[in-house]
């Protein structure tokens, strides 16, 4: 692990400690705990491979979390939708204000409006169809799949792991170096998560943690006979999904396929380079 990877896996670890003692954040946090050092490990990987040397590289990884964000926030509405238009009598309380979705919707953040306006910059007006038909890699269609019949508490997990890196991890950090590299107009996705938006970044991270850490009502917090556990089954099916879902972006991290343009002039000099020590070894022993 490098020195980078190190100190990421620290502040992990001390964000996880913020999250109440037995609560749904610790949990969801510990249960990616070895997928997510992975995902830190592949991020690092693939800024020194030369991800934002090359917008054709970082678009296309940028678009699968654009696909799979896409796929929540529409399941997400969906599910909003339907309880909004479900007619069975029930309490006072509109059904769809029941749905866990709608309180992590209630946080105010829409990434895949975000995402869509920094590919119009990246990729030009065709951007939709080049992602859509030469970029989706076969675990983002998986994952968008999965998506699209999650249930309410599988929405959550999702957007536990698609959210949490913007809002509290360092996805954000990018932002300087993403402006550097592409300018400031391909850096929409940040724009919720840096700088003094929503109170500065302690208060977006208070809110992100206080939200998993009161989603659930306390009964949702006890065990029952059908999940011996230690906890309701919806906090159960939560921390599950959030291990399923975190393999799958570290899957989709894996399957890109765009090599920076300067590459095959790096791959050649190299190889002119191995011939020349080559044919001075082998002159050395002509001599």
């Amino acid at each position: 692990m490098s020195t980078s990877d190190a100190v990421a896996v620290d502040q992990t670890e001390t964000i996880r400690n913020q999250g109440r003692e037995h609560g749904l954040f610790r949990a969801c946090m510990d249960t990616i705990r070895s997928s997510h050092t992975l995902g830190q490990t592949l991020r690092t990987a693939a800024l020194t491979a030369g991800l934002l040397t090359d917008v054709k590289c970082y678009a296309e990884l940028l678009g699968q979390f654009y696909l799979v964000t896409d796929a929540l926030e529409e399941r997400m509405c969906e599910l909003m939708r339907a309880a909004e238009n479900d007619k069975t009598p029930l309490a006072a309380t509109p059904k769809s204000k029941l749905l866990l979705v709608t309180k992590v919707k209630a946080l105010g953040y829409s990434f895949s409006d975000a995402y869509a306006r920094d590919f119009r910059v990246l990729l030009g007006p065709c951007w939709l169809d080049i992602l859509k038909t030469y970029w989706t890699t076969e675990p983002t269609e998986r994952y968008m799949k999965r998506l699209q019949y999650a249930s309410d508490a599988e929405c959550v997990a999702a957007a536990f792991i698609l959210y949490g890196p913007l809002i509290i991890g360092g996805g954000a950090m990018l932002k300087p170096r993403v402006e550097r590299a592409f300018g400031a107009q391909a850096t929409h996705v940040f724009a919720d998560v840096t700088g003094s938006a929503r109170g500065g970044r302690a208060a977006r991270r208070r809110e992100f943690i206080n939200l998993y850490d009161t989603l659930l009502d306390e009964d949702d917090y006890k065990s029952t006979s059908a999940s011996p556990t230690g906890h309701n089954a919806t906090f159960t099916t939560i921390v599950q999904a959030c291990g399923e879902f975190m393999e799958l972006n570290n899957q989709m991290m894996m399957a890109v396929k765009q090599t920076p343009w300067w590459k095959k002039y790096v791959t050649a000099s190299m190889a002119v380079v191995v011939a020349a020590l080559i044919w001075r070894f082998k002159s050395m022993f002509r001599q």
